[in-house]
């Protein structure tokens, strides 16, 4: 873990649950939580006519949550990014254990929880400004493979897979099923793949 006061500590969350969180090195030490896309849930919200609010855009993604996962939303902290120009909206659930009470359990350790963010959004936030307006952004790690399609600017699917290295089909497979399930050609993407595996995407 970083000592530097201007960076933040990475507790990554895994399959099997949180590494072991360390003592803060200093009181009010940044901590970034990281939770893998095996544990996160995605999906794409259409953005409805004349929404109110963002309680009806709360209530909304937790219907369509249960709808999808038929989990109780309840028990998952949802967000969704409504970009205002946009039709289709990027949602994301994390279970509420590592959303809010690990961030509890690491401040009574000593640190200060900067943000609690999904493996996929927080390389997608990482390399938003160079992708092109039509792409298959993919994040290939050890424990999951997702890939997110945007078209026009536009989020229209995503979907989580095993592992390259525990898949019976190569990337491009995968790509090219994703886009028929989103109805849209593989062929007008253009890939960008990162991760520890990214090199078997190639």
């Amino acid at each position: 873990m970083s000592l530097r006061k201007t960076d933040a500590a990475i507790l990554h969350v895994t399959r099997s649950g949180p590494r072991p969180l360390e003592k803060a090195p200093r009181r009010g030490a940044l901590l970034d939580i990281l939770v893998t896309d095996s544990v996160a849930r995605y999906w794409i919200l259409e953005r409805p006519a004349g929404l109110a609010g963002t309680a009806e855009l709360d209530l909304l993604a937790a219907e369509r949550f249960a709808a999808l996962y038929g989990d109780d939303p309840a028990d998952w902290a949802i967000r969704v990014d409504p970009a205002p120009w946009s039709k289709h909206w990027l949602a994301c659930a994390i279970p509420l254990r590592y959303a809010t009470e690990l961030p509890r359990s690491a401040e009574a350790a000593g640190w200060r929880v900067r943000q609690v963010q999904s493996r996929y959004l927080r390389e997608f936030n990482r390399c938003c400004r160079h992708l092109d307006a039509n792409t298959a952004f993919c994040v290939a790690a050890r424990e999951c493979t997702t890939i997110g399609l945007i078209v026009q600017g536009q989020w229209r699917g995503i979907r989580v897979h095993p592992p390259l290295t525990h898949s019976t089909a190569g990337f491009d497979t995968l790509l090219q099923r994703d886009s028929r399930q989103a109805d849209l050609p593989a062929a007008t993407l253009r890939p960008v793949v990162v991760g520890s595996l990214r090199a078997m995407a190639n």
